[in-house]
């Protein structure tokens, strides 16, 4: 009988294979993610927010800046944009686009920080599709505190949780919210992608989705240590 962490291991290597391996995407197609975060201060939970664009580039030639997007956003929030922290009722939710999510936090009095962009592979992307899609359905409802086993029912945190089909929502517990959630989001990736974030520069994108225009920190994955961050692990 095969040990379940050796199971873990092997299902987790198949997704990377799958995910991350730069032959899953044609020649002609690029896949990307930017994660984002955004919180008050002094910190009040209630505005706090990530959030991920996920983004495909299609064209041809060896500037990818000149490729056409697709761009695809989980941002998900309450339709009534009041999120109370401690509602325990699940509600409707909203499914922002990656501008209307920014002119919203930014009118909450909210900072924001962008890590990446960071390559991924096709099949990250087309289940990020399929997230929003979810969300957009009607079927999802929001909860700002959300648990790691109704699916039909996410915080922010968790609707891009969603995304990773292995290690699954309880992977992402809700003792990070706002910034260091996203930064642990984008952790996660450092470490677990089979490309080498390191030999990218992908910061044609911020120019191309328009986010010069707004002030946000931009923490760029050469800026991410891929272990050793204890930053990472506190709860801030």
């Amino acid at each position: 009988m095969i040990a379940p962490t050796r199971l873990r291991s092997a299902a987790l290597a198949a997704f990377l294979l799958a995910g991350f391996s730069a032959s899953s995407a044609r020649a002609g197609e690029h896949y990307f993610v930017l994660i984002f975060g955004s919180q008050s201060s002094p910190k009040v939970l209630s505005r706090t927010h990530t959030w991920a664009t996920f983004v495909k580039a299609v064209g041809e030639g060896p500037d990818l800046s000149t490729y056409a997007l697709e761009v695809n956003t989980i941002s998900w929030l309450p339709a009534s944009l009041d999120v109370r922290v401690w509602n325990p009722r699940p509600e409707k939710g909203v499914n922002f686009e990656l501008r209307q999510t920014l002119n919203y936090v930014y009118s909450e009095g909210e900072s924001v920080t962008m890590w990446g962009p960071f390559v991924i592979g096709k099949p990250i992307y087309e289940r990020s599709v399929r997230v929003r899609q979810v969300a957009e359905s009607g079927a999802a409802q929001y909860r700002a505190i959300s648990n790691s086993y109704d699916m039909l029912i996410s915080d922010c945190i968790h609707a891009v949780a969603a995304v990773d089909p292995v290690l699954g929502r309880s992977h992402y517990p809700l003792i990070r919210i706002g910034k260091p959630a996203s930064r642990y989001i984008a952790r996660q990736i450092m470490t677990r992608s089979l490309f080498d974030q390191y030999q990218y520069d992908n910061s044609w994108l911020i120019a191309r989705l328009g986010l010069c225009r707004y002030p946000i920190q931009v923490v760029a994955p050469r800026a991410i240590p891929k272990r050793g961050c204890v930053l990472c692990k506190l709860p801030d």
